[in-house]
């Protein structure tokens, strides 16, 4: 009967140290609306969007069944067997499920994507030419602010509690 109850302990243990197990991080997001400028990520999620420029992915792993579907390119050049450069004037982007990097650059870039990693935006609002306006972004559930003019690194991951 003791060694019963000793196994009874014993499962009823198990479950309970699985779900104490430390979680993954959780993801953060990116939303940029109406962009001029660069845009670069490196990082694990969800992407998608739409450009009117020049698109370029960078899949680490192209023999995994994860492939980035990108439709409207009036141009795609194939840099080796992991770079490949969509441009077009309504390049519109799905990669979704693994690790990417992508440069999006041009003019009115919508960009949704949710994740961990890192990345870098560089605005082109330019007083000397005349463009003052050069979208707006939203990183990790903060509100909207304009893009910056200059090279800005950000970390694409969940917001810590306050």
């Amino acid at each position: 009967m003791r060694k019963l109850l000793i196994l009874g302990l014993i499962l009823l243990a198990v479950p309970t140290a699985a779900y104490s197990a430390k979680a993954p991080p959780a993801n953060g997001t990116l939303s940029i609306r109406e962009g001029r400028g660069v845009v670069t990520l490196n990082a694990r999620g969800s992407f998608t969007g739409r450009v009117r420029g020049k698109l370029t992915v960078t899949d680490p792993t192209p023999t995994d069944s994860k492939r980035a579907i990108v439709y409207g390119a009036s141009k795609t050049t194939f840099r080796g067997l992991k770079t490949t450069i969509y441009q077009g004037r309504n390049v519109r982007f799905r990669l979704i499920g693994a690790r990417y990097r992508i440069r999006v650059e041009g003019k009115a870039i919508f960009l949704s994507a949710i994740g961990r990693g890192t990345g870098t935006i560089d605005g082109a609002g330019n007083a000397q030419a005349n463009i003052f306006y050069d979208g707006v972004l939203s990183l990790n559930d903060e509100p909207y602010h304009s893009l910056p003019d200059d090279f800005t690194e950000f970390r694409l991951a969940a917001p810590t509690p306050s």
